[in-house]
């Protein structure tokens, strides 16, 4: 069992210090950790090239600019030689033993994801549909639970299906909802998702996508949400749900239509997802009742 770590940078160098040491000191069942850069002016790139000469698993691929963490994270899994794929955001510190629990879920060959249990934010991911949206709350648990989607900056897939699936959808740059997406494309493909609470890590939430100006961020999220919507569910009445929720949201905030416009150039230039379904909306839905 070949395992890869990989780890999206941006202008990161303080966190990579405080926490790549416990990502290659608590990963000794991983072959390789790539670190892809998004064109960091920091220092980053020379700290990693000093780690690399202390650990051979380290490498490196450079990206001239930034590409958003779904297209660097797409070019890093391609890039892979693991038969699973560890996804971390650069300011995750796993815990000692945090990758043998997960790896035991992987013997039921339609797991396709595991997410990791947050310190202090121990829940699994639960979707439902409400108000015409996807809607989505924190699952507590003990034990391992099914999820709607595993996050990309804590978590283990197959490498495999995560490329027969296309990876995280570039309509959903430069961040925020790709992981959703990606989930549910997988339940809707006939596959596994799986939380596991045993398999620890920390989160300080000190990522790039932090220091973006909170309108951009704001702005970004909803107009993601939308395109959740557009881009995963077929259900006739579910999508009349949506458009009555547009309506309404336009009435009461005319600036939702600049949302809308917005959600509508990102998939002019987009090609279609990639979803081999198997299961319908509601079925999914059911399974987080």
């Amino acid at each position: 069992m070949k395992i890869s770590i990989i780890i999206t940078n941006w202008n990161g160098l303080k966190v990579l210090k405080k926490n790549l040491p416990s990502v290659l000191c608590n990963s000794p069942e991983v072959s390789e950790i790539i670190v892809i850069d998004n064109g960091s002016e920091d220092g980053s790139l020379e700290f990693l090239r000093e780690v690399q000469k202390k650990d051979p698993r380290v490498k490196l691929i450079k990206n001239k600019t930034n590409e958003g963490f779904g297209a660097a994270s797409n070019k890093a899994v391609r890039a892979a030689t693991g038969e699973y794929v560890v996804l971390f955001n650069n300011d995750i510190l796993p815990h000692s033993g945090y990758l043998k629990p997960a790896l035991n879920h992987f013997k039921d060959t339609q797991v396709f994801g595991v997410g990791f249990a947050e310190l202090g934010n121990e829940n699994w991911a639960k979707i439902y549909w409400r108000d015409g949206y996807i809607q989505y709350s924190a699952g507590k648990s003990d034990k391992t639970h099914i999820s709607g989607w595993v996050s990309g900056g804590g978590s283990i897939v197959r490498r495999d299906i995560f490329l027969k699936l296309g990876g995280f959808d570039p309509v959903y740059e430069p961040f925020y909802s790709e992981d959703l997406d990606l989930g549910f494309r997988a339940w809707k493909s006939g596959y596994k998702l799986l939380w596991e609470p045993k398999s620890v890590i920390e989160h300080k939430h000190e990522t790039s996508t932090s220091r973006f100006p909170k309108k951009l961020s704001d702005y970004v999220k909803e107009r993601n949400r939308l395109l959740t919507v557009w881009r995963n569910i077929t259900d006739p009445k579910l999508l009349a749900e949506n458009r009555w929720a547009q309506v309404g949201r336009v009435l009461t905030g005319p600036n939702y239509i600049k949302i809308i416009l917005a959600a509508k150039r990102q998939i002019a230039h987009s090609s279609n997802p990639i979803i081999f379904p198997k299961l319908t909306d509601m079925d999914i839905f059911k399974l987080f009742q």
